[in-house]
């Protein structure tokens, strides 16, 4: 018989085990207050008055059958989930079920994915595959001008090409942890698309200059026009001291021999130097993010109305907004070094 003087530190916390639970009956019935029970088993209050008043209802110790929810996957099931999201990060769930025949809803399969691996659906981030060399010149480029201050970074001309689509590029979503933004398997690499116009730009700090329609396919020569035309123009009226710097990527068109010999007898001043596969690095990337957006509302039929739209909005352009952009080196470059030359958060 169990008295009231039963000392309960020996029992483990939250065990409701049928040899505990005839200890609580025990206890109750000699005089011991559910708030007591619950402190000493680790349970709440309304589950020791449950098992009370089960036993003396029904006189037993036993839990009822089908108390709470049954898991509606087996152990096997959440095992051919897991695996098919390890193959293959950009798998929707709709692929699971058609793969894995379930009798489970498309949320039942995003609670298993993140209890089983930790990972939420998030859309892709477009950005271009780093080989171990790129990696290696961007955190190098990045340590060289890593004293620049932002006055410096107001008197470079970005410039960019950049392609416009009739049509919306849609985002694929990808399973992956938090911290996996730009892990490669989780990256959506960034591929050419048809039936688009492709432009030309440039940008600083305090306006934009021009923005050139390309037509057809860009060669060395049609981009030595348009240093001789578009830059020269843009450079005369945003920088008429001709106290500034050209920033250009490494696309072979930029550094072919004749191009690099214009840019030498002209006396453009080059940012030299330029890493490859940076734009994460180069403001003028997040106009053209912007330039999209600002765009959306309009429905262009043509690609000539499309161009025409781009050149106004282009013009449009919030200064201050550019001036944010500029301004923003010194911490891509510190993100840069942070990341070990890796992709940053821009």
């Amino acid at each position: 018989m169990i008295q009231k003087t039963f000392n309960f530190k020996d029992v483990p916390k939250k065990d409701i085990s049928i040899a505990n639970r005839g200890l609580i009956v025990g206890a109750k019935a000699y005089g011991a207050s559910s708030d007591e029970l619950a402190t000493q088993f680790g349970v709440c209050k309304r589950t020791i008055n449950r098992i009370w008043k089960r036993y003396r209802e029904e006189g037993t110790l036993e839990q009822r059958d089908g108390r709470g929810r049954k898991r509606k996957t087996t152990e096997r099931d959440d095992r051919r989930i897991a695996a098919a999201v390890k193959c293959n990060r950009f798998i929707t769930r709709a692929q699971i079920l058609q793969d894995i025949p379930l009798n489970v809803s498309e949320r039942t399969v995003s609670t298993r994915i993140r209890e089983l691996l930790g990972y939420s659906s998030y859309r892709a981030v477009r950005k271009p595959f780093l080989r171990p060399y790129n990696i290696s010149k961007r955190l190098n480029w990045c340590l060289a001008h890593r004293n620049w201050t932002v006055e410096q970074w107001r008197k470079v001309i970005w410039t960019d090409e950049s392609p416009f689509h009739l049509r919306c590029m849609w985002t694929k979503r990808v399973w992956r942890a938090s911290e996996e933004k730009y892990s490669p398997e989780c990256l959506q690499g960034t591929v050419k698309h048809d039936k688009k116009v492709m432009v030309w730009g440039c940008m600083t700090a305090h306006g934009v200059g021009a923005l050139h329609r390309i037509v057809g396919i860009m060669k060395k020569e049609m981009y030595q026009n348009i240093l001789e035309t578009e830059l020269q123009r843009s450079a005369q009226m945003l920088f008429p001291d001709g106290n500034y710097l050209f920033q250009q990527d490494n696309d072979p068109k930029h550094t072919a021999g004749v191009v690099q010999n214009y840019i030498r007898q002209s006396g453009i001043p080059l940012l030299d130097n330029w890493p490859t596969q940076s734009p994460d690095l180069n403001p003028i990337e997040n106009s053209w993010s912007i330039l999209d957006l600002n765009l959306q509302s309009r429905k262009p039929n043509t690609e000539a109305e499309l161009f025409e739209q781009l050149q106004r909005t282009w013009q449009e352009l919030d200064v201050g907004l550019l001036t944010r952009l500029a301004d923003s080196m010194p911490s891509r470059i510190e993100k840069v070094i942070a990341a070990k030359g890796g992709h940053i958060d821009y």
